[in-house]
């Protein structure tokens, strides 16, 4: 298996940027405990903000992110989303490991899924381009139906 960890997120409240998260695998801790909440909605839950990528931010010139996945003051992924007509796939890795990641949208951008990889990050474009041509969707139903419901309560 090449996904190997799932994390479903929903827009629940009235922020146009916080996504949290209501359903997982529950298996990948290293970035569970980059986005538990410690104070207000959803404690002991996860969250994370989904924002667009600060121009202040260092990085190749060549390859600047469009959005950024990022948690207090810190960023958990850039995201980069290479198709221009439907701009419903994204990838990026997780900081500071060897993991990728793939981001499937809604198409109203109200919920994002999460699909974990790890140790491909340096494989990211062709894993972006098999999950965007139906390679790993078997893997990708896989973990949804492993998925169950990570809201605090």
């Amino acid at each position: 298996m090449i996904l190997t960890d799932y994390y479903k997120s929903k827009r629940l409240g009235q922020s146009e940027y916080r996504y949290d998260i209501t359903e997982s695998t529950h298996s990948y801790e290293s970035l569970e405990n980059l986005l538990i909440n410690k104070r207000k909605f959803n404690v002991g839950g996860l969250s994370f903000n989904y924002v667009p990528h600060p121009g202040s931010w260092a990085g190749v010139k060549e390859r600047v992110p469009d959005m950024a996945i990022t948690k207090s003051n810190t960023n958990v992924s850039s995201i980069f989303i290479p198709d221009l007509k439907t701009h419903l796939i994204g990838y990026g890795d997780i900081s500071g490991t060897q993991d990728a990641i793939i981001l499937q949208f809604s198409d109203d951008y109200s919920t994002i899924e999460l699909f974990i990889a790890r140790g491909y990050k340096n494989d990211i474009l062709a894993l972006y381009t098999a999950f965007k041509e139906g390679d790993l969707t078997d893997e990708a139903n896989g973990l949804r139906a492993k998925a169950t419901n990570a809201i605090k309560e």
